[in-house]
């Protein structure tokens, strides 16, 4: 289990269409997640707080900075502001996956591995639902790993 509460989480940051192209600073809160989502993948977890916390600083509805910001906060290993985020995504947009997914790496990481179990059970119904088959596999072979068929 100590696998899956690895820093980067194995499914995609990046389930959130880029902002249009430009040459400028960012200023509207996708151009902040989606230059934070960046700079995790770049492995910069503090640089990425920073610029989603702006994003929702500038949005608090849009929900995928949450989701993103929680996967930072998990990443830091801070499971309860990662959970307190995903479940913010949740309730402003229950349709993203990658929110169930994120509360379920923070209930791992807090040792509550039925919540994980059922947050996992759950991303992976919305990746199915979605046709996203590379996320939907991820979470089926991590579901093998920690027992659950």
């Amino acid at each position: 289990m100590a696998a899956f509460l690895a820093p980067a989480p194995a499914i995609s940051l990046l389930a959130f269409p880029p902002p249009p192209e430009k040459t400028s600073a960012p200023n509207t809160a996708s151009e902040f997640n989606w230059q934070g989502s960046l700079k995790l993948l770049r492995g910069d977890p503090v640089a990425a707080l920073a610029d989603l916390d702006r994003a929702v600083q500038l949005d608090p509805s849009y929900a995928p900075a949450y989701v993103n910001r929680s996967y930072v906060y998990n990443q830091l290993r801070q499971p309860e502001e990662a959970l307190a985020d995903a479940e913010r995504a949740i309730q402003l947009d229950p349709r993203i996956p990658e929110a169930y997914f994120s509360r379920g790496v923070a209930h791992l990481q807090l040792g509550d591995r039925e919540a994980a179990m059922a947050d996992f059970r759950q991303a992976l119904a919305l990746f199915s639902k979605s046709g996203n088959f590379a996320n939907q596999a991820i979470l089926q072979q991590l579901l093998r790993q920690l027992g659950v068929d």
